[in-house]
């Protein structure tokens, strides 16, 4: 069977054992969301895929071994520990891109030549040195609400007019999702949001193709609406919350469970 028709399939399945090779940070849900956004963003003449915070290469596996993949961008600081919206340091032992490189190549020998890694901040990387403008953007970097939004700033400039920018962890970095909705709200760009499966976040901008692709506005639902309700979440005293949660499903006919 083509390589290629065979790896449409699979994606065409969400087949979650694309993700077998390399170790990821990710839920069952997550790594469904992340192939459902490239089965729909991905075309015969080719597309490019960028992530910010690679590791050791978990979430670049499914794109270096995608045929219709001409091009990855890899950005990660590489520190051994990062700050965290949580209030802890996350650690990354062995974080190095050499590493990284020797893993992936294991995965896809052939496919080594589209990959190109910038050991830098994301704000750091010239636009001009990226010859090719992302298709799909996975931001993946420091958890803290200052170096998301310069994360996702840099996906602007990174990105085409249509492209797909996913973030992981949404649960943590919520309020800095909120602060990026607004801004986009403010410049007029035209963007659709939903909140996927797991902890993934998407934005799709102008007529990005997942924007209206039936996979995956079906196992999500509407971004701007999971933020409100995080927002109120918030709000809310942790003590009440038990009883808030409980009139929501009291005001919605059904018992909680």
């Amino acid at each position: 069977m083509d390589d290629g028709l065979d790896f449409s399939q699979r994606l065409d399945a969400l087949d979650l054992s694309l993700f077998d090779a390399v170790t990821t940070q990710s839920t069952d849900d997550d790594r469904r969301a992340w192939l459902a956004v490239q089965r729909a963003v991905r075309n015969p003449s080719g597309y490019v895929y960028l992530e910010i915070g690679s590791h050791l290469g978990g979430s670049i596996q499914q794109h270096i071994v995608d045929p219709w993949c001409r091009a990855i961008v890899s950005i990660d600081k590489r520190p051994e520990t990062l700050p965290d919206d949580r209030g802890r340091v996350v650690r990354y032992q062995g974080n190095s891109t050499a590493r990284m490189l020797e893993t992936l190549r294991r995965v896809a020998p052939d496919g080594m030549g589209k990959l190109r890694c910038y050991d830098s901040d994301a704000s750091g990387v010239d636009p001009a040195a990226v010859h090719e403008r992302a298709d799909f953007c996975f931001i993946d970097g420091e958890h803290t609400h200052a170096a998301v939004l310069s994360d996702f700033e840099a996906c602007l400039r990174l990105s085409g007019p249509n492209a797909a920018i996913c973030f992981h962890d949404a649960y943590v970095v919520d309020r800095a999702l909120a602060s990026i909705l607004s801004s986009l709200g403010d410049r007029g760009i035209s963007f659709d949001t939903r909140k996927l499966g797991g902890s993934t976040f998407g934005i799709f901008l102008g007529e990005c193709p997942a924007r209206s692709d039936a996979r995956v506005r079906g196992a999500s639902r509407s971004g701007s609406g999971w933020l409100r309700e995080r927002n109120l979440r918030h709000r809310i005293p942790k003590q009440l919350i038990p009883a808030a949660r409980w009139l929501k499903y009291r005001v919605a006919g059904r018992p909680p469970g």
